[in-house]
């Protein structure tokens, strides 16, 4: 395929389904931030004064507060990129409207918008799901807001789980939290799924020529060498004591040192307990323990940078870091946050936030 050398890098806007040109000329600023917990957003902000579309006149008027472009409820597009690789980096609804005025400045407007994950953000409820998984009650959650569900987490059957004042999102990230799985929309589907089986784009980043800032570090202050849980079963009247240990992240990597092997080596064994839930059987207890046995050892290395605009990146791409130094070289990089911007000054840029679990890997 051609490379394009010169292509302008202005986003493309879509409103209910119709390209608007005029947004692409008015926009002074766009924000697209995205992570690991659900809920795209957007903020955009639009020069509000100019001539009307189609007007055939030259007097200048506000412009976008009339609803005939913009307006509360109305679905919104975002592409961006190279006309050949062109990607949509948001699909979803508006949710505010601002105008800004500012003596010697042009007027401005502001509008953010929400992803569809904003039905389930407004939606609280008080109920119980009995003899569920977390992906029986993330599907059914999935199908009472109209959504198909794409679900793929392992854990146990509980006898009831309280959704107590929770909204239906805050309630889904709570659940997601104990298994270490994540969950996100797109288009009409909802996903639960852990990091592990979350499908993502492959992108390959050398510092110095599509990197333009990075900051990368690996901290044991949250590294432990095993994590136990513990509790009660009032059912065969049992103590429930299970564990687990480097084994857990071993299974996701391929090479380098993990925290918890270089924790050990540097200053021996150092355990945590986990105590914010009570467990209430041993199948509980077990896949807490590895959840946030996964959940340290993820973390051991993280990565923050700006490139000069990575359509292709979203929550759960799959990055290889090269020119990094040894620590911090190749791949394994799974990115838990983007933040796609674009203004009048650098065009297009991307903030992402990536983690490794370990060390020392060679390009």
């Amino acid at each position: 395929m051609t490379e394009e050398f010169y292509y302008t890098a202005s986003p493309v806007f879509e409103v209910d389904g119709q390209r608007y040109g005029e947004l692409a000329r008015d926009i002074v600023r766009l924000q697209v931030e995205e992570n690991t917990s659900g809920l795209k957003f957007l903020e955009m902000r639009l020069v509000a004064v100019g001539p009307v579309a189609g007007g055939g006149g030259t007097e200048e008027v506000l412009l976008y507060l009339d609803g005939r472009i913009l307006d509360f409820g109305k679905r919104i597009t975002v592409a961006i990129g190279p006309p050949s690789t062109q990607r949509i980096i948001f699909n979803g609804f508006i949710s505010f409207l601002e105008i800004d005025f500012e003596e010697g400045e042009e007027p401005e407007v502001v509008i953010c918008a929400e992803d569809k994950f904003m039905d389930l953000r407004m939606t609280p409820r008080m109920r119980s799901y009995e003899s569920m998984s977390d992906a029986d009650i993330a599907a059914a959650i999935a199908s009472e807001h109209g959504l198909g569900a794409e679900v793929d987490v392992r854990g146990p059957v509980y006898d009831r789980i309280l959704q107590m004042n929770m909204s239906d999102l805050a309630f889904l990230r709570d659940r997601a939290r104990l298994l270490q799985a994540e969950v996100w929309v797109d288009d009409e589907t909802l996903y639960f799924q852990t990091r592990d089986r979350r499908q993502g784009t492959q992108i390959d980043l050398l510092r110095g020529t599509d990197i333009i800032t990075v900051q990368a570090c690996a901290d044991l202050a949250h590294q432990r060498t095993r994590v136990n849980v513990s509790g009660y079963d009032a059912q065969t009247r049992e103590v429930i004591d299970e564990s687990a240990g480097q084994e857990a992240i071993l299974a996701e990597v391929t090479g380098g040192r993990t925290g918890p092997s270089i924790l050990q080596r540097a200053f021996g064994p150092r355990e945590a307990r986990r105590v914010r839930e009570v467990c209430l059987n041993t199948e509980e207890a077990a896949e807490w323990a590895r959840s946030d046995m996964l959940r340290r050892a993820r973390a051991f290395v993280t990565v923050d940078g700006v490139t000069r605009g990575t359509p292709d990146m979203v929550v759960g791409s799959h990055l290889a870091l090269r020119h990094m130094g040894v620590p911090f070289n190749g791949d394994g990089y799974y990115v838990t946050r983007v933040c796609h911007t674009y203004d009048l000054n650098q065009g297009h840029r991307t903030q992402f936030t990536a983690q490794r679990a370990t060390v020392g890997n060679n390009a």
